[in-house]
């Protein structure tokens, strides 16, 4: 299997984008030792942290395959991208075994997978999309966008709107925000949170040809030291080729809570 990062527009896409995007980000729920607030954007004055400190293996920037400004096969119709046309499409369940990960690559706050179920092309804001209309795809998407969706931290990432989130009223009022946001008119929260999160394992609530849900397990280290273990409940719907993420409302991406202890598959940069 051969990915590639590629520049080329979706098929069948309008040239033009939404105004903005919305960082998917951990909602941190109930943090008891730092009292860490909610976050959903990240602050326009503060850069991202270095993603090394999420985890202790990460990989480069660039994906295992060089990157080529040609296009790939075509994919088949049901496809966004033509590099999903390389991609593994073997309906492999993943709600017992974790998929296999070529590499993490730096990405927003953290890291996120890059294999042959997805992730094969790198927008101008470097985040990826491109996934397998598989169960291991919408894993790979998952993981994706809940640390490396970030409208508002320039113009090209906000041109991710249209190519990771759902169509619909939620996608335009968190658009909207994130433009606020980056014209200075609303507050984003920063991204030292999420900096400090390392996924460890998911949970799948569900899987349809055309809808997922997982729960993902990340441990938390604050400045004091206590480290706890956070989850994240991520939604996505195939549309118009890809998975798409799924708003858990018009002013949040994903719902999230403190770990409950519940048993998870273990999977991460570190596993």
């Amino acid at each position: 299997m051969s990915t590639q990062d590629t520049t080329q527009e979706p098929k069948a896409r309008p040239k033009w984008f939404g105004a903005a995007v919305m960082l998917l980000a951990l909602v941190l729920v109930g943090l008891l030792a730092w009292g860490l607030r909610v976050f959903l954007f990240p602050s326009n004055d503060e850069p991202a942290a270095d993603p090394t400190t999420a985890a202790t293996q990460t990989a480069p920037s660039s994906a295992p395959a060089s990157a080529s400004a040609t296009a790939g096969p075509v994919a088949d119709a049901d496809s966004a991208w033509d590099c999903q046309a390389d991609l593994d499409n073997d309906e492999v369940s993943v709600a017992d075994s974790a998929p296999v990960v070529d590499e993490w690559v730096a990405a927003g706050y953290g890291v996120v997978p890059f294999s042959e179920f997805g992730g094969c092309q790198k927008q101008p804001s470097e985040l990826r999309v491109g996934y397998a209309h598989t169960e291991a795809g919408s894993l790979m998407a998952a993981a994706t966008f809940a640390v490396a969706l970030d409208p508002s931290r320039s113009v090209e990432a906000a041109e991710d709107l249209e190519v990771a989130v759902a169509e619909g009223p939620n996608r335009e009022l968190l658009g909207e925000r994130a433009q606020r946001i980056r014209d200075g008119l609303e507050e984003g929260s920063d991204g030292v949170a999420a900096s400090l999160s390392t996924l460890i394992g998911y949970v799948q609530n569900e899987y349809s040809e055309n809808a997922a849900s997982y729960q993902l397990v990340y441990t938390l280290t604050p400045p004091n030291g206590l480290e706890q273990k956070i989850v994240g409940q991520v939604d996505l719907v195939w549309e118009d080729g890809d998975w798409k993420l799924d708003p858990a409302s018009g002013t949040e991406l994903i719902s999230g809570s403190q770990y409950q202890g519940q048993p998870y598959i273990q999977w991460g940069p570190d596993s």
